[in-house]
């Protein structure tokens, strides 16, 4: 898959607006992925509405990461190099693509492999716009 060289121009207003709801310097390149999934999501239909015994047990969906519950439709973030990647929680598992991860195997997944989880991963956890350190919700959580 090649690349468009054309540059596109998007407003400074919008771009600091992106930059602080994803948590990256706006005018870096390490925000491209980002704003390539803000694209794909908005060409996604939304799914139908679902019924109220539907959305009961899509609540209870989700993983168990010690005393954190992160349901389904959570997001984490991780960076190495100033290169952030992205998993996702579905069904009740952390998603990296075709990868089934732990959240230390998603915090490892690039660079040494001695990282802890709970100081390198962020979460935005759904219907929510801010990311939160996934060591500040285990702290809530005691």
């Amino acid at each position: 898959m090649g690349a468009v060289t054309f540059p596109y121009r998007l407003p400074n207003e919008l771009m600091e607006e992106f930059g602080a709801f994803t948590g990256l310097h706006w005018c870096g390149w390490e925000i491209e992925p980002v704003i390539c999934d803000a694209i794909r999501a908005y060409m996604q239909p939304q799914p139908a509405a679902q019924s109220q015994s539907q959305q009961l047990a899509a609540a209870d969906t989700g993983y168990q990461w010690k005393q954190v519950f992160l349901p389904e439709g959570t997001r984490l973030r991780a960076s190495f190099g100033r290169a952030p990647y992205f998993a996702v929680v579905q069904g009740s598992e952390i998603r990296c693509g075709d990868q089934s991860l732990s959240p230390s195997a998603f915090a490892n997944l690039k660079g040494s492999g001695n990282r802890n989880a709970w100081k390198a991963v962020w979460l935005r956890f759904p219907g929510n716009q801010q990311w939160i350190l996934a060591d500040t919700c285990r702290a809530q959580q005691k």
